[in-house]
């Protein structure tokens, strides 16, 4: 692996005080390492190394536990005193956001009688597709000597820096956070042999039928091809997720829209279900931008993730309308054919 390229340090306002945020860049992609109290010397660090999930971490999305163990984990630096984060740019377990969002369209048209596991070998895809050469570079670019604490309850993480030569002194475990909207993907990481404690949480009912289909070219945009659907539920209630691929600029396009009915276990705000029966509210059409580093629990939060906020409950309580969710840091606006898509919605 090519060494990673490093730019000037600087202070990051967290919800657990401030970090030193190193920025790195490897195979094109960013890499941040977020820095508390002397890192250096020989006594074992303690350290989590971190894969992006943007659903989560951006969106707010409640079916996974990703956004849970990023801000636990600076939580738990914080209070040591004496710790690293690496951060990398890894979504879907290092498959992207497409192979992601097929993922949760399978096993949501299956009912969650497949895992997600189940569903990215049915794809041809390697359970984990993560790699952490990245880590190997920069922790001793960051001056890191001692062995390692590991945040992290992933055997199979923990050996893959080993091999790497990353020395690791021990697992700490990461909390379990449990909750109806990940009980299904929290079993199943169990089950795959994750060091999770047991769960009795029931999990949540789908609001309507999640169908799987192939991947299919829009009639009216062939430059777009349409690659997954599926609920995400988010603090403000159910959304419905969809996900193109741009085969012009490459990469995937992410379009989010409320239900038009609504139900399971996820909250709605206040007024919401009385709007939507009174069909009350205008369709709301909304770029969406998204800056890497609001991802991360700021304090005060970033501005785009308090702009997304606001879209989602909008979204919410109108009961219509769409969001096109633009890339981390993705600068300008996008063209006319992509802008199309929020005129779309599910309709494709």
């Amino acid at each position: 692996m090519a060494t990673a390229q490093r730019a000037p340090a600087a202070t990051l306002h967290t919800r657990f005080g401030p970090f030193a945020l190193h920025r790195f860049t490897s195979g094109g992609e960013p890499v941040l390492a977020l820095v508390r109290g002397e890192i250096g010397g020989a006594a074992p660090l303690l350290a989590r190394v971190h894969s992006s999930c943007m659903t989560s971490e951006f969106l707010g999305g409640l079916d996974c536990d990703c956004a849970v163990q990023l801000a636990y984990a600076l939580a738990t630096i914080a209070a040591e005193g004496r710790g690293v984060l690496v951060y990398l740019m890894q979504e879907g377990r290092g498959a992207g956001l497409v192979a992601k969002a097929r993922d949760r369209m399978m096993v949501q048209a299956h009912g969650e009688r497949i895992t997600t596991f189940d569903a990215f070998e049915r794809m041809g895809l390697p359970g984990d597709r993560r790699s952490y050469e990245a880590v190997a570079d920069v922790l001793p670019r960051l001056g890191v000597e001692a062995p390692l604490r590991l945040l992290t309850h992933n055997p199979e993480k923990r050996a893959r820096l080993a091999a790497l030569g990353v020395a690791i002194a021990e697992s700490v475990r990461l909390p379990p956070a449990h909750s109806p909207w990940n009980a299904h993907y929290l079993a199943a990481k169990a089950r795959h042999g994750h060091e999770l404690a047991p769960s009795d949480a029931e999990g949540a009912h789908l609001p309507e039928r999640v169908a799987w289909f192939e991947p299919h070219l829009l009639p009216a945009l062939p430059r777009f091809v349409r690659a997954a659907c599926w609920l995400l539920p988010v603090p403000e209630g159910w959304l419905r997720a969809t996900v193109y691929e741009d085969r012009r600029a490459g990469g995937p396009r992410l379009v989010l829209e409320p239900l038009a009915t609504r139900g399971g276990s996820a909250p709605l705000p206040r007024g919401g279900s009385a709007a939507l029966a009174r069909g009350e509210g205008t369709p709301l059409r909304r770029v969406q931008p998204q800056a890497l580093l609001d991802r991360l629990p700021l304090a005060p939060a970033g501005p785009t993730q308090r702009t997304w906020r606001a879209a989602a409950a909008a979204l919410a309580e109108r009961g219509h309308g769409c969001a096109l969710v633009l890339g981390p840091d993705e600068p300008g606006t996008p063209d006319a054919e992509t802008l199309s898509l929020l005129a779309l919605g599910d309709a494709a």
